[in-house]
Parts: structure tokens; C-alpha cells; sequence
């Protein structure tokens, strides 16, 4: 299931890719212990589902009204 805000509202694109880009950051630092390197890559991946996630909600979206522009057209 995808992450939320506390008002409910998913997680938005921009946050995730700074989730992601975070996680890389302290992954190619070369600083941390195996066990925070882990969680930050699983971090990572969270962020990568959740970006993921919202794109297929904005395709499906799209497509939903693109589908509504082709009924309109032959109206």
C-alpha cells in the first residue's frame, strides 16, 4: 500500500524522489554501517514504489480522460 500524508493525501512525486535521492546520497557516501545502509536502501525502494505508484495513478488518469476527449469528439 502506498504511503500518505496526515491529512491522507498520497505521498507526493516530489517527496518520494527526495526520499530516493537521500537514500542514494547516503549510500554512496561509504559512511554507514551495514545495518543503516540496508534501511537506507530499503528507503530507497519505498520511494521508488511509492513514485511509481502516483505515475500509474496519473497514466490511468490520462487515459481515463482521453477516453472522455474521443466520446466528446464524436458527439
Amino acid at each position: 500500500m502506498a504511503k500518505t500524508t496526515r491529512s491522507g493525501e498520497p505521498v507526493s512525486i516530489e517527496e518520494s524522489l527526495n526520499r530516493i535521492e537521500a537514500a542514494v546520497n547516503a549510500l554512496e557516501s561509504g559512511e554507514l554501517e551495514l545495518e543503516e545502509a540496508l534501511a537506507r536502501y530499503e528507503e530507497g525502494l519505498n520511494g521508488v514504489r511509492q513514485a511509481r505508484a502516483r505515475l500509474d495513478c496519473f497514466a490511468a488518469r490520462l487515459e481515463e480522460l482521453r477516453g472522455e476527449d474521443a466520446v466528446d469528439d464524436s458527439a
